[in-house]
């Protein structure tokens, strides 16, 4: 933090469009402006918006719609000030110089957000939920990081540190009365509160892995004896020829994936080496890398050939599968050239439903595309299942509430062992310390360096 600098940043990304936006903070920003232009803006009131002509020591620069923002008044709490120029480079950069050649200094990646942070403006997390905003590519990563940023989020934390606040006073109010042997906070109430906060924190942390997908993309896995088709479904579904398409047995020898959207979600999609007894040990190295991915992932496609597997070999298949995989879709793939009736399988597709989709030809694009579709459908069930509920997708928040539910289980494993007073306060001051670390209520100069490094220069 240089809280005597005026900062300056281009605030809109670099290369030719429409317009540059310009964004100077600090106390200086109105003077430094002035120095560029015929015709001050820094008497206008909070809020105006000017058409001024911008110079440096070689002449005009460039016609600017300048805004101005009086302290107190805008996002940082300082004077602001933010000039929109045409979107050329030479413009913005000549510019940028000039503004800097009068005093002001170029901003660190995240420094506005920063200054927002510490004025008051935004808590920490909001500040967060700032930065996965601008990352956010669907529509329910831009949801969640707008519910953030308008403190849902933080209110909860606060609600809960507040509290554990109060009957951590009233412990350490007995403290001050030891001699008295007086008890202000009952250690029943404490165990239902604690019991009570530690499930609100654990339904919290244990979100993060579905706000990791929603950030990130869902995992799904391609899995399926050799031949299946999987590999020609992949290639279908990202609309690009990155697998190794062939009729030869075992082609994929380790997983591929490719991201894309299926309707309002990002999903990782991983091609895998096709389950069957490996042949060498390059194959059978691929096909434990196959397993690993189906149990780390969200959901498995299982792909069949009807015209080469039993419905006891899919069965078999799909009960390994199974024991890795919470989630499994299947598809008979191939129908161009099967020409029976698949309701020989109807004992595998009511084990493992999910899809009013039975099989495809993933040569066939209308069928893809209506694979896609019902994917999408299931995938969106799962989001707006959870739409109203608080996700958790910062990996920093999700570490500070698993520290925190630790503290708590220290509390309730020590009354049962009738710890004294002040080491329950000390682990009540412990969680309550890590809670605050999420809304920035402590101050961790640390922490906050890191977060604010990622973010981009203009924000």
């Amino acid at each position: 933090m240089r809280p005597n600098e005026t900062i300056v940043a281009l605030s809109t990304a670099s290369g030719v469009g429409a317009l540059s936006v310009i964004r100077l903070s600090g106390t200086k920003a109105f003077v430094i402006i002035d120095a560029l232009l015929k015709k001050p803006v820094s008497n206008k009131p909070t809020h105006t918006v000017c058409l001024r002509g911008i110079y440096d020591e070689q002449g005009l620069i460039d016609e600017a719609v300048i805004t101005i923002f009086h302290e107190g008044k805008s996002y940082t709490k300082e004077n602001v000030v933010e000039i929109s120029l045409h979107g050329s480079e030479y413009i913005a950069q000549r510019t940028l110089l000039a503004l800097m050649k009068a005093g002001a200094v170029m901003a660190e990646p995240g420094e506005f957000t920063q200054r927002a942070f510490l004025h008051g403006t935004l808590d920490l997390a909001q500040a967060e939920a700032v930065a996965d905003l601008i990352a956010a590519e669907h529509k329910f990563a831009h949801e969640n990081a707008l519910k953030q940023l308008k403190g849902g989020f933080s209110d909860d934390i606060k609600s809960l540190r507040e509290r554990l606040l109060h009957f951590t006073s009233l412990i350490e109010l007995e403290l001050d009365f030891g001699e008295e042997d007086v008890e202000f906070a009952s250690r029943s109430e404490l165990r239902d509160l604690v019991t009570d906060i530690k499930q609100k924190v654990d339904e919290l942390r244990d979100s993060f892995t579905l706000g990791n997908a929603l950030k990130k993309g869902f995992a799904l896995v391609l899995a399926g004896r050799p031949n299946a088709g999987k590999s020609t479904l992949f290639n279908a579904l990202i609309k690009d020829e990155k697998a190794i398409v062939s009729d030869i047995a075992g082609t994929t020898r380790d997983a591929i994936d490719e991201r894309i959207a299926i309707g309002d979600v990002w999903v990782r999609l991983i091609d895998t080496a096709g389950i069957r007894e490996a042949t060498d040990a390059i194959e059978r190295e691929g096909i434990n890398r196959t397993f690993k991915h189906i149990e780390s992932s969200g959901a498995t496609l299982y792909l069949f050939d009807p015209s080469l597997m039993s419905v006891e070999e899919v069965l078999k298949d799909l009960s390994e599968i199974s024991e890795k995989s919470e989630r499994i879709w299947v598809i008979a793939n191939k129908l161009d050239s099967f020409k029976e009736d698949l309701s020989i399988y109807d004992a595998v597709f009511e084990k493992y439903g999910g899809l009013s989709l039975k099989g495809i030809s993933a040569l066939n694009l209308s069928e893809v595309s209506e694979l896609r579709r019902q994917l999408a459908s299931q995938f969106t069930e799962d989001v707006r299942r959870i739409s109203d509920q608080t996700i958790v997708t910062n990996a920093r928040h999700s570490h500070s509430l698993a520290a925190c539910s630790n503290e708590l289980q220290q509390i309730l494993d020590g009354m049962e062992m009738g710890l004294s007073g002040d080491l329950l306060s000390f682990h009540l001051r412990t969680g309550i310390k890590e809670l605050a670390s999420i809304t920035g209520e402590i101050d961790n100069e640390e922490v906050l360096s890191m977060i604010f490094s990622s973010f981009c220069i203009g924000k």
